[in-house]
């Protein structure tokens, strides 16, 4: 990402062999494992408030529960808050989550996780900041294929603009 610092991806799952994981991975190996760092909230990593305050972009990894954010990012994300930090330099925030039920059924209940990282969060990153919304929706009940071709798509939603 050429405005503001460097990419920083925050993934909230405890399980090491999931499917959030393998998402972190696809995200990380397009972005360059070497060169992004990646905290993860429940084994306790959490980024620097000056490591936030100069990314150029900001990558949520998580799933959608309740048509929200688990307890560990929303936690992490009013102590952040509470603390004043502001994303001035980020330009872009990506969410790559999953969800249990349909997008008709998130839709309906709100989708009260995707606003309030639209509202709270992007109204701390730099004026003209954009969101990226990533979801496969259903997860429960797709096929291997299909969730291989997500995260395909996850990967590729990253390289735009690669070189």
């Amino acid at each position: 990402m050429a405005a503001g610092g460097g990419d920083v991806v925050v993934q909230v799952h405890p399980l090491e062999d999931s499917y959030n994981a393998a998402l972190r991975g696809a995200v990380l190996t397009t972005l360059g494992p070497a060169d992004t760092p990646c905290y993860r909230l429940c084994q306790g990593e959490r980024p620097a408030s000056d490591v936030l305050e100069r990314a150029g972009r900001v990558v949520l990894i998580y799933p959608t529960w309740s048509g929200g954010l688990p307890s560990h990012l929303l936690g992490w994300l009013h102590e952040l808050f509470d603390e004043g930090v502001r994303l001035g330099q980020t330009r872009e925030l990506v969410a790559v989550t999953t969800c249990g039920s349909s997008q008709f059924v998130n839709r309906v209940q709100g989708e009260w996780g995707r606003r309030y990282l639209r509202t709270e969060l992007l109204g701390r990153c730099a004026p003209g900041a954009r969101f990226r919304w990533l979801c496969l929706y259903k997860v429960d009940r797709r096929s291997r294929d299909e969730m291989s071709a997500h995260l395909n798509r996850v990967a590729a939603a990253f390289t735009v603009g690669r070189s």
